[in-house]
């Protein structure tokens, strides 16, 4: 297919990103839980999980040392670097989400906090085919998504994401264009290098969907048995209005 639309530049921002976002202790005491209710109960020992944009890999080592047979797919080479050395047992795979083509292999599909880069309903659906394809028969996806109708309820036009540490900090700045239900988002990072601070600015867009048209997308490749959850259904913070999918082939 012909991309729409260009995916996040991470290359600047990876030593940033594995340093502040997705800790081990957050995947480990937030992600992991709802997944082991969602699914990992359901699940062999040994069953073969795809992360879909995987980026640093922490969540594929987590599943990884509870016995699965792991594999990560993410476009960024440099985030990957680091997925190869937070996850050295697991295999890596470099692609955007929008074109992987993978055989039937997995028993499992996983996407968090990934597919609100993805900006139009038909390269969504281009993604949750290539899934489809990838999954075993009876196979499960389970991803989150912004959903515009509880999103807009509680967010306002604008808001930030700041997070720091000793050697690395990143601030996040959305702004809401109505119109096109996207969120611009500011980004500034600052690395300590050498006793130097590097500064690295770009701008990421966020999409918002219905809720109606994602399980229209899901549909039209084929999926079924299609659950979604508000994350305070889950017990979870739901302050990012996002949906929690599972879906069967």
């Amino acid at each position: 297919m012909t991309l729409l639309t260009s995916i996040p530049n991470y290359e600047p921002f990876a030593r940033i990103e594995n340093e502040l976002k997705s800790t081990n202790q957050e995947i480990v005491e937030g992600i992991i839980p709802l997944l082991e209710h969602l699914i990992l109960q359901h699940l062999p020992k040994e069953a073969r999980i795809l992360d879909l944009g995987c980026g640093s890999g922490k969540l594929v080592q987590q599943l990884h040392l509870r016995g699965y047979q792991t594999t990560g797919l993410d476009a960024s080479p440099e985030l990957l670097r680091y997925a190869r050395i937070n996850a050295p047992e697991s295999e890596f795979i470099l692609s955007d989400i929008r074109e992987f083509d993978l055989p039937p292999t997995f028993d499992v599909v996983l996407s968090h906090i990934v597919l609100l880069f993805i900006l139009n309903a038909e390269e969504l659906t281009s993604v949750f085919r290539n899934v489809h394809k990838a999954l075993r028969n009876n196979g499960v996806f389970v991803f989150t998504i912004p959903i515009t109708d509880w999103f807009h309820e509680i967010a306002p036009p604008t808001f930030n994401h700041v997070n720091v540490n000793d050697e690395c900090a990143l601030i996040e700045i959305f702004h809401y264009k109505p119109e096109q239900r996207i969120w611009e988002i500011q980004v500034t990072g600052f690395e300590l290098i050498e006793n130097n601070w590097k500064r690295s600015d770009t701008t990421w867009l966020r999409k918002d969907f219905f809720l109606a048209d994602v399980r229209s997308a899901l549909d039209k490749v084929g999926f079924t048995d299609i659950s979604h959850y508000n994350f305070k259904d889950l017990g979870a913070d739901d302050s990012d209005g996002m949906a929690c999918f599972v879906c069967r082939k």
